[in-house]
């Protein structure tokens, strides 16, 4: 039984390998994507540095055609929101995220195959499957999660520019200009440019405000949002209200980075339990082994 599977598998490889790489040749197309103009951009960087990114877009393109999007419009529109808020990752959209996950559950298949034809066990089959199918959502965590806690890192100081430049007497948009020169290259720069050229384009403030929060999903940053529309609403002065947003978030942050302190002992328990064992067999092994042979024991 596993013998066919193995050999259908090795065949499946061997044809698909061979199709995608005379496919790769040919010239790709990337306007059936919907996708802002950056991302669009971003795309065509990695087509042209990555041929194992042009392959997967044009696979992807082909998988994405067979996806019912009217039945996964809200599947999509929840992966949507996960891939904005992880910083948009090789500009995928999400038909191609869907792709992906389907590819890395037929790859996983053919491993799945392998393994299960080398060691006689059929659940390596299955498991293999579903960590295929379900590896690009960890994947997709583990970018947002670092985005995030990189833009919680820069936060505090890239406020502080702005609460500096308002005080001295410019104008939001002004300031927030200002800080984005000033600051250095990051995410959280990255979104506070997005939301200087929507308020150019014609976009309200503070919905452009809310639109970051959105994008961003950070529960400091909703906070920081909420008060600044407040401040806009009851027509207070911008500067108090981002000088006490500032001092709060530095101040979350140390004790963010105390309850990672106070943390650090408890994880280090396993750890060097496992490294002290192994070095007591280092250093009695041998003792215990010649005690045992000696008829000590």
């Amino acid at each position: 039984m596993f013998s066919g599977f193995f050999l259908a598998g090795i065949a499946l490889l061997s044809f698909g390998s061979l199709f995608f790489l005379v496919r790769g040749l040919w010239p790709i197309r990337v306007e059936a994507v919907k996708l802002p103009g950056v991302l669009i951009s971003e795309r065509e960087r990695l087509i042209g540095a990555s041929p194992a990114y042009r392959i997967f877009v044009q696979l992807a393109g082909y998988l994405s055609g067979w996806i019912p999007e009217s039945r996964l419009q809200n599947y999509f529109a929840g992966i949507r929101k996960k891939l904005i808020s992880a910083g948009s990752p090789l500009a995928l959209a999400p038909p191609e995220f869907f792709a992906l996950k389907v590819l890395g559950a037929l790859a996983a298949l053919i491993l799945g195959l392998c393994l299960g034809y080398l060691l006689s066990v059929g659940i390596w089959i299955i498991a293999a499957v579903l960590f295929g199918f379900f590896y690009p959502d960890i994947w997709l965590r583990d970018k947002r999660l670092k985005r995030q806690r990189r833009i919680l890192k820069e936060m505090p100081y890239q406020l502080d520019l702005l609460t500096l430049a308002v005080e001295a007497g410019l104008d939001f948009s002004s300031g927030l200009e200002r800080m984005i020169a000033k600051a250095g290259p990051g995410p959280l720069r990255d979104e506070f440019f997005l939301t200087l050229q929507e308020m150019k384009m014609g976009r309200n403030r503070m919905d452009s405000l809310k639109g970051l929060a959105e994008r961003i999903k950070i529960p400091d940053i909703s906070t920081l949002i909420s008060a600044l529309v407040q401040a806009e609403e009851m027509g207070s002065g911008l500067g108090p209200t981002l000088r006490i947003q500032s001092d709060q978030l530095r101040n979350k942050r140390f004790q963010r980075a105390e309850k990672l302190a106070m943390e650090a002992p408890v994880k280090m328990i396993f750890p060097l339990l496992f490294i002290f064992v192994c070095v007591f067999f280092m250093l009695f092994g041998s003792v215990i082994l010649s005690a045992f042979k000696g008829g000590i024991f």
